[in-house]
C-alpha cells in the first residue's frame, strides 16, 4: 500500500473517477440539446424516441378522447428516455455519485496516507486533490445544468402538444361530429344526429326533384291544348274571314 501511495499510483485514480464525471455530464448534456432542437417540430422529427412519442401521444389521445394533463404524460414519457440502454435519470444520478466518489476517494487516499505513516506531502496531495477533482466535476455540471434542459425538453414537448397537435386532432374529431369533452353516449347521439340530418337532406332534395319533374309533366298538357285550340280556332273561319285575316296580316306585316 505505501508503494501504492508514494509511487502516485492513487492520482490516476481520482483523475480516471474524475473524467468519468464529466464525460457523463457532457454525453448527457448533448443528448438533452439534440432532443430539444428536434422536438421544434416533431412531424419532422428524425429522431426515433421523438417518432415514439408522438406516436404514442396521438394513440393516446384518441383512445381517452382527449388528454386532461399533458405535463405529467410528458414527465412520465421522459422517465423511460435512455441512452446505451441507461435512462437519462440514471446518468443524472451517476454523475452525482462521481463527484461524490472524488472527495471520497480523495479522502480515503489521504487517510491511508496519514495510517501508514507517510509523509505529510501526500497527505495533503491527496486530500487536496480529491476536492479539486471533485470541485470541477460540480463545476461541469453547473455548466451543462441537465435538469434545466431537461425542463427545457419538457416545455417544448408540451408547447407543441398543447398547441400544435391538440387543436389538429380536436378539429379532425369535430369534422366527425364529435368532441373530447362529450360522454360515450353523447358522441354516439352525435354521430347518429348528424347521419339523420344527412338522410333527411338526401330526402328533401329528393322530394324537390319529384315535385319539380310532377310540375313538367303538368305544364305539358297544358301547352299542347293551347296549340290545339289555336289550330281549332283558324279551322272554324269560312274562306272570306281567312282572306280578311291574310290581308290584315299583310298590311301588318309591310
Amino acid at each position: 500500500m505505501m508503494n501504492f501511495l508514494q509511487t502516485g499510483k492513487a492520482l490516476y485514480i481520482l483523475a480516471a473517477v474524475c473524467l468519468a464525471g464529466i464525460v457523463v455530464r457532457l454525453l448527457a448534456g448533448s443528448f438533452y440539446k439534440g432532443l430539444i432542437k428536434e422536438s421544434a417540430n416533431l412531424a419532422l422529427t428524425k429522431n426515433k424516441y421523438l417518432r415514439a412519442l408522438k406516436q404514442n401521444a396521438e394513440d393516446t389521445y384518441r383512445l381517452n378522447q382527449g388528454m386532461n394533463n399533458t405535463k405529467v404524460y410528458l414527465e412520465k414519457q421522459l422517465y423511460s428516455l435512455r441512452m446505451a440502454g441507461i435512462s437519462i435519470k440514471g446518468l443524472d444520478n451517476l454523475s452525482g455519485q462521481l463527484t461524490l466518489l472524488c472527495f471520497l476517494a480523495g479522502g480515503a487516499a489521504a487517510f491511508m496516507a496519514y495510517w501508514y505513516r507517510s509523509d505529510n506531502y501526500y497527505i495533503v496531495l491527496y486530500g487536496a486533490v480529491g476536492i479539486l477533482c471533485g470541485m470541477l466535476t460540480m463545476f461541469v455540471d453547473y455548466g451543462v445544468n441537465l435538469e434545466a434542459r431537461r425542463q427545457q425538453l419538457l416545455t417544448c414537448l408540451q408547447d407543441y402538444l398543447e398547441n400544435v397537435m391538440w387543436p389538429r386532432m380536436s378539429r379532425e374529431s369535430s369534422e366527425l361530429g364529435v368532441t373530447a369533452s362529450d360522454s360515450p353516449d353523447k358522441r354516439e347521439n352525435n354521430l347518429v344526429r348528424a347521419i339523420g340530418r344527412e338522410r333527411r337532406g338526401q330526402g328533401r332534395r329528393g322530394i324537390e326533384q319529384t315535385a319539380a319533374s310532377r310540375e313538367k309533366v303538368k305544364e305539358q298538357p297544358q301547352a299542347r291544348e293551347a296549340e290545339n285550340a289555336g289550330e281549332n280556332w283558324l279551322k272554324e273561319l269560312n274562306p272570306d274571314q281567312k282572306r280578311v285575316l291574310g290581308e290584315l296580316l299583310k298590311e301588318f306585316i309591310s
